[in-house]
């Protein structure tokens, strides 16, 4: 229905200057500025605050036995923070298979009411293969690495990663010729069998294509964990030759692609919730957005609309909103709005959604936006497009 779908939003230079605003407002990281040494004070602090803050909310865990006081002593202990120095010397690294991120090291999920075990709150994040890592430190048994990722901080599996020097990483991430994933899943094939899958979004270094396959640059594990750069094969119908173009139907036709995919809170289960599905989606045009709902409302222009009457707020939104660059949040949550039917506005959104009307959607799905009382609840308009944050 519209009219002007293949209408550029940003072009590559104007992308590159968008990321690089989010970047200067430390909104999200960028690997190739990263620092050599970091304080003490800052990496000990950054881990007693997860710490403190999970350990303080869970009560379960998913079999519905409680939580003791002495499994987060046991905990602790592994944290080894009295090694931490007043200057920490960063080491650098890739993620070398899907891995999940925590906020404590240990893999068991756990919950803040019995019963909620689609809500692991240890649950961070997930990170895809050939996610560049600064490590700050490790934990005393070894097994696990407290990182810093583009979007993101937690605890990583020693096992799913590998060390190596910063240039070398550098030239894996920022490569002259890529590939980008356009499927929510994409397999992996190295010598002719499964290796792993990644979500869609994901940037490879691209070495040729052959009839229907790529054969990609990726990260592998070698000995005494140091990094090695092999290859492997991804579906050609899976990828795309560089960044999608930003237009309104680059950011539909990605969007509904993931329709009727379960939801998972903090990329669970190998899957999305509401920001990481909107993160995924505009990764493939280059934009590289903040992890969580409430930063990603913040960037590019925003506008409030928290407070008006309903039909003032409808209005509104119709007015401001543009069709594959328009972002609605309310607290806790993020959709992308996708025009007017009828009259009406609508999204799409990964969602939760039980309420006391209903059973969970728990996946992506197309709503009204009054879809369990929404329109009241949004306070932020927001448009990925403009140079300059501002709010109206």
């Amino acid at each position: 229905k519209l009219n002007s779908a293949d209408r550029l939003i940003l072009d590559l230079e104007e992308i590159e200057k968008f990321n690089q605003r989010l970047i200067s407002k430390n909104i999200i990281s960028d690997f190739s500025s990263s620092s050599k040494f970091y304080g003490g004070g800052y990496v000990k602090s950054s881990i007693d605050r997860m710490f403190k803050s999970l350990s303080r909310q869970v009560k379960y865990f998913a079999d519905g036995n409680r939580v003791e006081r002495g499994f987060f002593d046991a905990i602790y202990h592994n944290l080894d923070m009295d090694s931490i120095d007043r200057r920490v010397r960063s080491r650098f690294a890739l993620t070398v298979k899907y891995t999940n991120q925590k906020l404590v090291p240990v893999e068991l999920a756990l919950l803040r009411a019995r019963g909620e075990i689609y809500f692991d709150r240890n649950q961070n994040s997930a990170l895809d293969i050939g996610t560049p890592l600064t490590v700050l430190h490790s934990t005393r048994d070894g097994r696990w690495h407290f990182v810093v990722s583009p979007t993101s901080s937690g605890w990583v599996r020693d096992d799913d990663i590998a060390f190596g020097d910063r240039d070398e990483i550098l030239d894996y991430i920022k490569p002259k010729r890529f590939v980008v994933t356009v499927a929510p899943k994409s397999a992996v094939q190295v010598d002719g069998r499964y290796y792993d899958y990644v979500r869609m979004g994901v940037k490879f270094p691209l070495l040729l294509k052959v009839d229907s396959s790529a054969v990609v640059l990726i990260p592998k594990r070698g000995r005494g964990g140091k990094l090695t750069i092999g290859s492997g094969i991804v579906d050609s119908a899976n990828l795309n030759i560089g960044y999608l173009p930003y237009t309104p139907e680059s950011i539909l036709r990605q969007a509904f692609k993931f329709l009727n995919s379960p939801y998972g809170w903090g990329g669970s289960f190998g899957e999305q919730d509401c920001s990481k599905f909107i993160q995924e989606i505009f990764a493939t045009v280059g934009l590289n957005l903040p992890r969580n709902s409430t930063a990603q409302s913040r960037v590019g222009e925003y506008i409030s609309v928290d407070g008006l009457k309903r039909d003032v707020k409808l209005d509104r939104i119709v007015e401001l909103g543009e069709v594959g660059s328009t972002l609605l949040h309310l607290k806790g949550h993020i959709m992308l709005y996708i025009g007017v039917n009828k009259g009406e506005p609508f999204v799409i959104q990964t969602v939760w959604g039980e309420s006391g009307r209903h059973f969970a959607l728990a996946r992506t799905a197309v709503t009204a936006l009054d879809f369990n009382n929404y329109i009241d609840r949004v306070d932020l308009v927001t448009i990925l497009r403009d140079e300059t944050d501002k709010e109206r």
